[in-house]
């Protein structure tokens, strides 16, 4: 049997050695990525994502409308072109959070110890990936929901879902479909209809690549739901529930499943419309991780992390926004 060189008993102190380092620009991008690129909406490309911003970016989109006009010698422009800009602003955030060393340790030995006893991963690495990987959640929801110190988010300025919220947000312009009720399994499919017929009404829009539906995991089940119950309780093929699910999409188009979103929401708009910006691969990114233990008499370790983040439409008008908050 392998020599365990760790005991877990609580009646043992251990001394774990946490090197003071920063990690800044590049060399921050292990972590700090993990922070900013683990969200689902990001993670899936669920948005377009714009790397390298210091601190804004200026978002052009060329429209241009009936182009033709009569033949003739001279040239005759058809004046129908027009160039809209949408400017996308970081938001400098920051994580600081202090862990007991004692506290986390037993983790870091259930989670990295192999058969033989051997650590693979070290301590420090251990610290930043799972705070990365907590900061990733909390961002999920701030894309969306916005509020400080976020900012302002696809859905809503306050992290609040009404009216007031949504008319300040990222998606304020998109054209607005008003739901009766919450979302239920019972009236899913009517209000995906409705969504639907909106989006055909804007020229264009549901022939843009990656068009889709975006809702988040409540809203997605409530859909899985209706299709099961469909046909006399039925379902496809009258499998009812006892059939596999994975890769629905309605009329043929995607469903993204965005777990920051409201519930009763859901979103039509195409994939590279939305807009998720960062400062990853500058100097401006830092990830540290500092050993306060070896100060001041504490057992803890502090984790400190640099970023900046933003969200922005392209075309503001190239989506709708169904939910129960329009009046």
């Amino acid at each position: 049997m392998a020599n365990n060189n760790y005991n877990l008993s609580k009646e043992y102190q251990f001394d774990i050695t946490v090197t003071d380092n920063t990690y800044a620009g590049k060399l921050a991008l292990p972590y700090v990525t993990a922070a900013v690129k683990s969200p689902d909406t990001v993670a899936k490309g669920y948005v377009r994502t714009i790397d390298g911003l210091n601190s804004k970016a200026v978002i052009s989109n060329l429209g241009i409308t009936d182009p033709i006009v009569a033949a003739g010698c001279s040239f005759s422009s058809g004046n129908d072109t027009e160039l809209t800009e949408q400017v996308l602003t970081l938001t400098d955030l920051k994580v600081n959070e202090e862990i007991c060393r004692g506290t986390v340790f037993p983790t870091w030995i259930g989670e990295n110890m192999d058969r033989n006893g051997n650590l693979p991963g070290t301590f420090e690495d251990f610290l930043l990936s799972t705070v990365a990987g907590k900061a990733g959640e909390q961002l999920e929801n701030s894309i969306w929901k916005g509020s400080s110190p976020f900012g302002v988010g696809f859905l809503s300025n306050d992290g609040t879902q009404d009216e007031a919220g949504a008319d300040a947000s990222i998606l304020k312009d998109f054209t607005e479909v008003d739901f009766a009720n919450a979302l239920a399994a019972s009236d899913i499919l009517t209000d995906m209809a409705s969504v639907y017929d909106a989006a055909v009404g804007i020229g264009g829009l549901t022939s843009k690549p990656g068009f889709g539906f975006y809702m988040n995991s409540k809203t997605y089940a409530f859909l899985l739901q209706a299709l099961a119950n469909a046909g006399s309780n039925q379902g496809i093929n009258n499998a009812g529930v006892a059939q596999d699910f994975s890769g629905i999409t309605y009329f043929g188009f995607p469903i993204y499943v965005c777990p920051g979103m409201f519930d009763d929401v859901i979103i039509a708009t195409y994939r590279e419309n939305l807009v998720f910006g960062t400062n990853l691969a500058t100097d401006w990114t830092e990830a540290r991780v500092i050993p306060t233990y070896q100060y001041d008499g504490s057992d803890n370790v502090r984790i400190v992390m640099n970023f900046a983040v933003g969200v922005q439409c392209a075309v503001a008008t190239d989506g709708v926004y169904g939910s129960t908050v329009w009046t």
